[in-house]
């Protein structure tokens, strides 16, 4: 058993555990039909570690909210940087970077503030 195996087998039991600092959230998230799918998955969901590893840097400043940790499983494809997902399902988050390591998709997600004035036309 190779120790990518090895690891898999110890995400579930051991690195999302529910007794630790695993909790179970629900998300939101593009099919690519043109749908949604909604599901509950565990995940470490870590606001701690976005402000202490900045991850990404905008003219200097950080704007990462969270570090979500997902088991690659979770979902059927990596979330790209730059998409929305929604933890719960009607809550957006803007992927800024999520790398696979090593069967853990580590996310590091800025809050979607909404902006009526781009979707809105005032007619004064």
């Amino acid at each position: 058993m190779s120790l990518k195996d090895q690891f898999a087998s110890d995400v579930d039991s051991i690195f999302v555990n529910l007794g630790e600092h695993g909790t179970v959230r629900e998300f939101r998230i593009a099919d690519g039909l043109g749908g949604f799918t909604v599901f509950n998955q565990k995940v470490v969901w870590d606001e701690e570690a976005a402000k202490e590893q900045p991850v990404v840097k905008y003219h200097g400043a950080f704007i990462g909210d969270v570090i979500c940790f997902m088991p690659s499983t979770g979902l059927p494809r990596r979330p790209l940087a730059g998409e929305l997902i929604y933890s719960p399902a009607n809550e957006p988050w803007e992927v800024l970077e999520s790398v696979d390591e090593i069967g853990i998709y580590k996310l590091a997600l800025m809050a979607h503030r909404s902006q009526a004035g781009a979707y809105v036309v005032n007619p004064n």
